[in-house]
Parts: C-alpha cells; sequence; structure tokens
C-alpha cells in the first residue's frame, strides 16, 4: 500500500513534464510561424521595390529605358556583323556552283567551302576560285533596289567583292610550268603525262591542242569537265592569254558541304601531279603582242 503513493505523484510528474515539453514545442512553432510570415512580407516588399525600380513610373522614363535596351540589342548585332564580316574577308566563305564545268566533282547547285588565308598558296591540283580575269562571264548587275541591297552587303563585307564574278576550275600549271595539250586524249606537264582520277567520266584530258609555258605570276587553269569548261584554253586571245593572275585567286576550295549527299573532301588532286618534276626554266612575264588564236572547237553548254 504504501507504495501506491510514491508511483502516483512520480507518474504525474513524468506526464506534467511531457505536457510542458510539448507545450514548448506548440509555442517554438507558433514562434516561427510569425517569423516566417514577417520574413515573407519584407521579401514581397523587396521584390515590389525592385520590380518598380526596373521598370520606370513615367512614360519619359520608360522611353528612355526602351532606347537603353534597343541600344545594347543594336550593338550586339554590330558586333555580329564584324565578326562575320572578318571571318567571310580574312578565313573562310562559301560559294554556290553555278554550273556542270566541274562535274562530276562539282554539281550545279553544290556548295563548297573557300579558305581565304592561303589563297597565295597554290599548288597544282588544287580547286580554286578566282575573280573573273578578262570578260570569261557575261553576269549583268542587279539594278535598282537589288542593286543597292547587293553594294550595301559588299560595303559591309557579307557578299564577296566583285559578288557575281567568281569562276571556280583546278590548277593545271604553276609559274614556269610547261603545259602541252596533243588534242588526242593526252595532256604533259614539264613532260610528265597526267592521269586524272578526277575527270568526268567518258571525258578525255583535252579535245583542244595547246602549249602553253605559264608566266610569272599566272595560273593555267581547266575544268574537271573537259568538254564543257569555257577555262584557260578558250581565252588565249584574251589580255592575259587564257592565264589567270595568282592575284584573282579568291581561296582554295577544300570542301562540298551542301547537300549532305555530296559531302567530300576536294583537296586530294594533288597527287595526280606529284611526279611531275619542277619547271626546268624561269617563269617569264606575260608575253606582248597579239595572243594565239582561239582553238576552233566550241563549247557544248554554259561551261563557266
Amino acid at each position: 500500500m504504501s507504495s501506491a503513493p510514491d508511483q502516483s505523484p512520480q507518474g504525474v510528474i513524468h506526464d506534467e513534464a511531457d505536457e510542458d515539453v510539448t507545450s514548448g514545442r506548440h509555442l517554438r512553432t507558433d514562434h516561427d510561424r510569425r517569423n516566417n510570415h514577417r520574413h515573407k512580407d519584407r521579401a514581397g516588399e523587396d521584390k515590389a521595390g525592385t520590380g518598380e525600380a526596373a521598370e520606370p513610373a513615367s512614360l519619359g522614363e520608360r522611353i528612355v529605358f526602351r532606347l537603353k535596351q534597343w541600344g545594347i540589342t543594336l550593338s550586339y548585332l554590330v558586333v555580329a556583323v564584324a565578326i562575320i564580316a572578318l571571318i567571310r574577308t580574312f578565313i573562310i566563305q562559301s560559294f554556290t556552283i553555278p554550273s556542270g564545268s566541274m562535274e562530276n566533282t562539282l554539281n550545279e547547285g553544290d556548295r563548297v567551302t573557300v579558305t581565304m588565308y592561303d589563297s597565295d598558296k597554290v599548288h597544282r591540283g588544287d580547286v580554286v576560285v578566282f575573280t573573273d580575269p578578262d570578260h570569261w562571264l557575261t553576269t549583268q548587275e542587279p539594278t535598282g533596289l537589288q542593286g543597292a541591297a547587293q553594294d550595301f552587303l559588299v560595303a559591309i563585307r557579307i557578299f564577296p567583292q566583285n559578288a557575281g564574278h567568281h569562276l571556280i576550275k583546278r590548277v593545271i600549271g604553276m609559274p614556269g610550268d610547261h603545259v602541252v595539250a596533243d588534242g588526242k586524249g593526252s595532256l604533259t606537264v614539264n613532260g610528265v603525262e597526267l592521269h586524272e582520277g578526277y575527270l568526268k567520266p567518258g571525258r578525255s584530258a583535252s579535245e583542244v591542242a595547246f602549249d602553253v609555258t605559264v608566266p610569272e605570276g599566272y595560273i593555267w587553269v581547266m575544268g574537271d569537265n573537259r568538254s564543257n569548261s569555257s577555262d584557260s584554253r578558250y581565252h588565249q586571245n584574251d589580255v592575259h592569254h587564257g592565264f589567270v593572275p595568282q592575284s584573282n585567286v579568291v581561296g582554295v576550295a577544300k570542301n562540298v558541304v551542301w547537300p549532305y549527299s555530296h559531302w567530300s573532301s576536294l583537296t586530294s588532286g594533288q597527287e595526280v601531279f606529284s611526279q611531275v618534276p619542277k619547271p626546268t626554266s624561269t617563269p617569264t612575264a606575260l608575253p606582248a603582242g597579239p595572243a594565239a588564236p582561239n582553238p576552233a572547237s566550241t563549247l557544248a553548254g554554259s561551261g563557266d
């Protein structure tokens, strides 16, 4: 009997202690909730204040704010155009093939990448883009709004200089090279006959006979579709006697990038000339006086 009273008070103490602990938890929870509400209210006030600062209240301030935004956007645009212009002027450009004169290496509509930084390091077998040396093309310049747009794009270097006056051919002869075709399918450079695997199937090296030595500062070019290419052979009456000034070379074509099905490299042509020796004579200046008459053969097609 004496043990019962001892147990009862102890149980009350434990119960009260438990209740005190529980009440303390409730008190702390309520306190935390009130603090959270205060923080949220302050955060809402801060956000409201930030929003008011970001968006000016008056019409004049809003106009100035918008003009600043447009100015930043315009600055980014100018920088982007300048970067593109530098790349296209000094590093790389792309050109679209306008005809079948380089088939089957290049087909009409193919797009090729052309490096500009190595335009002064041309080798036999390279496919090069060059500006028209002496009216090889009959391109008409656009007029009116289209002409003005083209002039603007040329001025900011998005379009290349002499837009619409570019040709693409393969380099066959470098300064000092002696290039000879017998008109029956044989083509030699410095006495070595070429076996040109890049020629369009069924085409011979040249059905036009010629015998030239490339002068200093010039190259001799021919299309891979030899029977449909208005190349150096057909311009021997021109002011440059069919030779292309090296200064007219815009760049070296490296790859076909469009369409995807035509993706290929254009750098293997040099292998054809691997056995060709260096010229035995020092290149001379471009000959003066009347040029040799044009070959009697004519081209079947546009042949640029």
